[in-house]
């Protein structure tokens, strides 16, 4: 059976929708093929639960130096190729059917076309109902694998970082060879109410070095705040390094996701507000505590690791507070200890 999976969604949506391209290649024993975007794509680098990867390119998401029209004649293309690869199944992998990959999947000519939702068109072969259920949002991505026979549950969050991946990182950080515990803070999020405050930050990382020795990787989005494309947080990283400049800051400036994955890959233990870099620490199998400002945080919870989660209050988590976060990241690392002796016994 060919399986389509269409997916043009955030970093962090992307990796949410691993343990439902594993269970279908598992339980189907094939590979799944994948209409992505070009900001995405390299999540599933090395993913060996992956086939042919088709590329979607939005406008605002091209390249300096590459033009509309040749981004439009790239998506004629894309049509092109999905036609000729005939697909028996195309799966919207969204929490609830959306317009566009609907139309994606029509333009593939999959046989049937499996999604989410009460008020379906009739293009879709298979429509899941809508539940009222709180599920995870990797919960629900598995209702989608119901036409299909799977049976599995679905498993970990996967994401492939190479041993020339971290390597590289290593070496471009100059990453401590001491053998002391690295704990990330991860200070960057798109969303105002998700931004915890360059303060906080510092005053936790002053409490976190205080309690036992270790070392503190600070990971940010690169770029500068007015930068209307990819607002980044340079700024904010300078104000943390600054601030802490007698303590051991490894500053990570990530170009790249891949970066990114490689770098968190090193880490202990997570601190992140929620968003693809969370879902990146999961994905990577890092405990995280997760400061959330999102009304529903239930959906968009770190998988299939331990982790703490705080929301903070009016769901703005620039209202959670240095203590709290400290305490649940003590907390944790506590239950990571408890898991790994009754794992050793």
């Amino acid at each position: 059976m060919k399986v389509l999976i269409i997916r043009r969604d955030n970093i962090g949506d992307l990796i949410l929708t691993t343990p439902l391209i594993s269970t279908i290649a598992k339980d189907m024993n094939c590979k799944v093929d994948l209409l992505v975007n070009t900001y995405n794509q390299s999540i599933i680098e090395n993913n060996p639960h992956v086939g042919k990867v088709f590329l979607y390119s939005k406008l605002h998401h091209r390249s300096k130096g590459t033009s509309s029209l040749k981004v439009l004649f790239q998506r004629l293309k894309t049509i092109i190729d999905l036609r000729r690869a005939k697909y028996d199944v195309a799966i919207i992998a969204k929490e609830h059917w959306d317009k566009r990959p609907l139309q994606w999947a029509k333009l593939a000519g999959a046989k049937r076309i499996i999604a989410i939702g009460n008020d379906c068109p009739d293009i879709v072969t298979d429509a899941i109902p809508e539940t009222q259920e709180q599920l995870h949002l990797v919960n629900l991505l598995d209702r989608l694998t119901g036409p299909l026979g799977c049976t599995s549950k679905p498993g970990p969050l996967e994401l492939y970082v190479t041993p020339q991946e971290l390597a590289d990182i290593k070496a471009k950080i100059e990453f401590p060879q001491d053998n002391l515990p690295v704990y990330g803070l991860q200070i960057s999020s798109r969303r105002e109410e998700q931004q915890w405050q360059k303060e906080k930050f510092v005053e936790l990382a002053h409490k976190l070095t205080a309690i036992q020795a270790c070392h503190i990787m600070l990971f940010w989005s690169p770029g500068k705040s007015d930068n209307k494309l990819h607002p980044g947080d340079d700024d904010k990283a300078d104000f943390i390094r600054a601030q802490c400049a007698d303590l051991p800051i490894i500053p990570v400036r990530t170009n790249s996701v891949r970066e990114l994955m490689a770098g968190m890959s090193l880490c202990d233990q997570i601190v992140t507000s929620d968003g693809g870099a969370l879902h990146i620490a999961a994905g990577v199998h890092k405990p995280v505590v997760a400061l959330f400002g999102n009304k529903a945080a239930w959906l968009w919870t770190p998988w299939g690791v331990p982790y703490e989660m705080l929301q903070g209050k009016d769901y703005d988590a620039r209202n959670i507070s240095v203590d709290d976060v400290y305490t649940r990241f003590v907390s944790l690392q506590e239950q990571v200890r408890k898991n790994t002796a009754m794992d050793e016994a």
